[in-house]
């Protein structure tokens, strides 16, 4: 009788379910429960430990909410389902995602405080990223979930041997450091194919060049000085790329490049780096995940970025480069606290020893080397509008901004996001080496973090299918070792012109027509 009972209720259970879900509570009309979170996530770099992490952390303080993710190493696996018809994901996270039709607006999320945080999310964030992260109409609808900054990483030991005592401060530094190390028998520099991470650093060059509103507003708005936009003379304008391109031309030889880099994968050439075969590497943060098996990153640190020596173009106080890497030593110095801008204040002006710096070229100089590059507007986090949880999605996001959330999440990866605990302590870094500490300094300090353009970024880019250099591989143009292929900046930047000559109307702004 028992068996018959038991059999009868397992019936009832399983009809019922087909409609409210046995067992589970009401379902949504997607047939999942709705106190379920499903993430899609890109499983790069980062590995999926921290997401595990984080998971259980907020389960536990959420027991409310179930929290599922499916993870991919292929970006466009875990983008297949966005947009499509029947998609059950609550959150994205991931890189390509542009569609802001189909986007959440995160701005309630930034404005909100997480359960025992003091301070909003949005207060947290490094305002410089913030500044990127906006869409063209001014909201946020993507956060980075990490990915960390990128720079120019060097073998300390190396730098050592070669007798470079100075760290690079300005390019024209960095070309002397290159043919320091070439002469003391090592290869100065690598990287993959086909342009490795070269192309971020560009970006830095470029923006400290023509300052960050010229960069964010005008190249990448896509609009000019007299207001039109789109306008072909933002990407035919001599601007901070062509500089970017004679920069390159005095490092990116085939000297001073590792035999190999115009091909390799990324994996190589970063374990080519760490067994000591180059001395620097223009990388990322990452490299302390990708690489524990290798070992030996407490022979490496990362510079804080040079400043292009073409800058002294657009000063008005400092014209050389010797002075100008006095205002950056000085600048250095306020930053490791060993001075303070007060010290130098003179009036509106600074006085350097001898040297009067205007407060234009103090700021305009002072971006310039606190500007970091990073993937942080490429690795973001994404809840789709027709999420069928987005209270639960939002709720996720605020944890892992939250003081809490932040903390489970450095504790595994040790790569610090452009965020800040709220009650202004520093994250315990106890366990960190000291090329990851460094990474904490950079971020701490920064007064801009960009990535590969900005969210504010015009139409021509997103769906024209514009570029800063309109697609051509300038890196491997550069150091080619068949002469007869090698190419000048000059030569380059007219290859360039002639693209964006052939594709302005005929294909950027036509595309932006057809997606309309």
């Amino acid at each position: 009788m028992l068996k018959k009972i038991t059999l009868f209720v397992t019936l009832i259970c399983l009809i019922i379910s087909s409609f409210a879900g046995c067992g589970g509570g009401a379902k949504n009309a997607s047939g999942k429960a709705g106190s379920q979170i499903e993430i899609s996530y890109w499983n790069s770099g980062l590995s999926k430990e921290w997401l595990d992490e984080v998971i259980k952390a907020f389960e536990a303080k959420y027991p409310q909410y179930t929290v599922s993710y499916t993870a991919s190493a292929s970006q466009n696996a875990v983008n297949a389902g966005f947009g499509v018809d029947g998609d059950t994901v609550d959150i994205y996270m991931s890189a390509g995602i542009n569609d802001l039709s189909k986007m959440e607006c995160l701005d309630d999320v930034l404005d909100s405080t997480a359960d025992g945080d003091k301070k909003t999310i949005r207060e947290k964030f490094l305002d410089g990223y913030l500044k990127i992260a906006k869409s063209p109409d001014g909201k946020i609808y993507s956060l980075t979930f990490g990915g960390g900054i990128l720079g120019f990483v060097y073998n300390t030991e190396h730098f050592k041997k070669a007798g470079i005592e100075q760290i690079p401060r300005t390019t024209n530094e960095l070309a002397t450091a290159c043919d320091s190390l070439y002469s003391a028998g090592y290869k100065p520099l690598c990287h993959f194919s086909p342009t490795g991470y070269w192309h971020w650093m560009s970006e830095v060059f470029f923006s400290q060049y023509d300052g960050m509103d010229y960069y964010i507003n005008n190249f990448y708005g896509c609009t000019d000085e007299k207001g039109n936009s789109p306008s072909k003379e933002v990407f035919t304008k001599k601007d901070g790329r062509y500089q970017t391109l004679k920069v390159y031309e005095k490092i990116i030889t085939p000297e001073y490049i590792l035999d190999g880099s115009n091909s390799g994968d990324h994996i190589t050439a970063q374990t080519q780096f760490i067994n000591g075969n180059v001395s620097m590497m223009v990388t990322g943060s990452w490299i302390t995940t990708e690489m524990k098996s290798v070992g030996g990153l407490e022979k490496f640190a990362m510079m804080r970025t040079p400043v292009i020596s073409a800058i002294t173009d657009k000063l008005d106080t400092v014209k050389t480069d010797s002075n100008l890497r006095r205002l950056i030593s000085t600048l250095d110095d306020i930053a490791d606290g060993k001075k303070k801008a007060e010290d130098f204040a003179d009036g509106e002006n600074y006085k350097i020893g001898d040297m009067t710096v205007s407060k234009h070229d103090w700021d305009y100089v002072h971006n310039a080397r606190f500007t970091l590059t990073s993937v942080y507007n490429g690795d973001v986090a994404v809840i789709p509008k027709y999420s069928d949880n987005i209270k639960g999605a939002k709720e996720f996001l605020r944890f892992l901004y939250s003081d809490e959330g932040y903390k489970v999440y450095e504790d595994i990866l040790k790569i610090p996001m452009p965020l800040s605990l709220s009650d202004g302590t520093q994250l315990n870094t106890k366990n960190w080496n000291d090329f990851e500490i460094s990474q904490l300094n950079l971020i701490e300090e920064a007064d801009y973090v960009i990535g590969n353009g900005t969210r504010s970024e015009h139409r021509i880019f997103s769906d024209g299918g514009a570029s800063a250099f309109a697609g051509y591989n300038y890196v491997s143009a550069l150091c080619t070792n068949n002469s007869r292929d090698r190419k000048t900046a000059n030569q380059i930047w007219q290859i360039v012109q002639d693209r964006i000559n052939d594709n302005y109307e005929n294909s950027w702004l036509k595309n932006i027509k057809n997606n309309k």
